[in-house]
C-alpha cells in the first residue's frame, strides 16, 4: 500500500497561534510530517554569517535545525511520534498513526540533495515523498498562496518553494499540493478532498 500523504508543516510557522490547530488535524490523518526549519534554521544562517563555515558543514546543521523543530512540534502535540528510519514511518503509516520524521544528516549523505540554501525543508519533504511513492505531498506555508492551481515555476518565482524545489519535483510520482497557514480546520477534510481545499502545484502545465 502507498503512502497516503507525506506534509511538510512549515517552520515559520513555529510561532504562529494557529500551530496548535494543525498539529491536531494533521495527527488525526494518517500522515508523514516533515518539520520545518523554522528559528532553528535562521539560527544556522546568523552562524554562518558570523564565521563562513562552508555550506557542507551549514546543511548538516540546517537539516539538524528540522529535527530540532520536528521535537518541538512533538512537545506542542503529544499524540504524534517521531522516527528517522524509514521503516518506522512505513509501520506508522500501516496501522493509521501520524508520525514525524526526524532527518538525520549522515544518513542523507548519498541522497543527492545539493549542500546549498537552495534546498530547503521543501526539497526535503519532496525527496522523502520520492523515496515513499507517497501519493501526495502537501507543503503548508506561513504566507497566503494561490487558489485553485499554480505553476511550479511561479511559486518559486514568489519564493514560496524553494529553488531547488523542481529537480525533486521533477521525479515526484504523487500530486503535489500548496496551502496557507489560515485554515487549518479544513485540512482533515483536505486530506480527503484536496482539490476543493488545498493549490494544485503543477509541474508540467500544458
Amino acid at each position: 500500500m502507498r503512502i497516503p500523504w507525506v506534509v511538510k508543516l512549515g517552520g515559520s510557522l513555529w510561532a504562529s497561534p494557529l500551530l496548535p490547530r494543525w498539529l491536531e488535524q494533521l495527527a488525526a490523518g494518517n500522515v508523514i510530517i516533515v518539520p520545518g526549519g523554522g528559528l532553528f534554521a535562521d539560527a544556522v544562517r546568523r552562524a554562518q554569517d558570523r564565521w563562513g563555515f562552508d555550506d557542507h558543514v551549514a546543511h548538516a546543521m540546517a537539516i539538524s535545525a528540522m529535527t530540532q523543530y520536528g521535537q518541538m512540534l512533538q512537545g506542542l502535540c503529544r499524540e504524534l511520534r517521531v522516527a528517522t528510519e524509514r521503516q518506522a514511518l512505513l509501520e506508522a503509516n500501516r496501522v493509521g498513526r501520524s508520525i514525524i520524521w526526524l532527518p538525520d544528516p549522515r544518513a542523507l549523505e548519498n541522497a543527492s540533495l545539493r549542500a546549498s540554501w537552495d534546498v530547503t525543508s521543501d526539497s526535503l519533504a519532496a525527496w522523502l515523498a520520492r523515496q515513499l511513492a507517497a501519493e501526495h505531498l502537501l507543503l503548508v506555508k506561513s504566507r497566503s498562496v494561490p487558489t485553485g492551481a499554480c505553476r511550479l515555476s511561479d511559486l518559486v518565482a514568489e519564493g514560496l518553494l524553494d529553488p531547488a524545489f523542481p529537480e525533486t519535483a521533477d521525479s515526484q510520482p504523487g500530486a503535489i499540493w500548496v496551502s496557507g497557514p489560515e485554515h487549518p480546520e479544513f485540512c482533515e477534510v483536505g486530506l480527503m478532498n484536496p482539490s476543493s481545499y488545498f493549490t494544485r502545484v503543477m509541474t508540467n502545465p500544458g
